[in-house]
């Protein structure tokens, strides 16, 4: 990639830190791995995909595990400005929000994803 490029791509997105647990990381990892994207595209197509429905995540609990890893994505611009946008619609921070997101997601399953209309949208689970 050139400097050109670079500039373009860190214009373009943004990088969003934040702790969570190591067995959320791990569970992030595998995910992504298994649907073929990096931990990036996959935290984006999560993110992108909830934001419809992101008050589900008000009345979810914050991750009570140890937040012993360090989880470090490059999302687009876009997608983050509608990340934050949603964690102030729910006066959370930005961080909480994508815990409780892959928390609730990938270790409790009280989350998922449904299609609708064409583009998926999280849902609570109750099975």
């Amino acid at each position: 990639m050139n400097d050109r490029q670079l500039q373009r791509n860190t214009m373009t997105s943004r990088v969003i830190s934040l702790r969570l647990p190591s067995a959320v990381n791990a569970a992030l990892a595998r995910s992504a791995a298994n649907a073929g994207m990096s931990v990036s595209g996959s935290v984006d197509w999560l993110l992108w995909n909830s934001f419809s429905n992101c008050h589900l995540l008000a009345r979810m609990p914050d991750c009570p595990d140890m937040l012993d890893a360090k989880l470090d994505v490059r999302v687009p611009t876009s997608t983050g400005d509608h990340l934050k946008s949603a964690a102030g619609r729910l006066g959370i921070p930005i961080s909480v929000y994508i815990r409780k997101l892959l928390y609730h997601f990938l270790v409790t399953k009280n989350l998922g994803y449904v299609q609708s209309n064409g583009h998926y949208t999280l849902a609570g689970r109750h099975d």
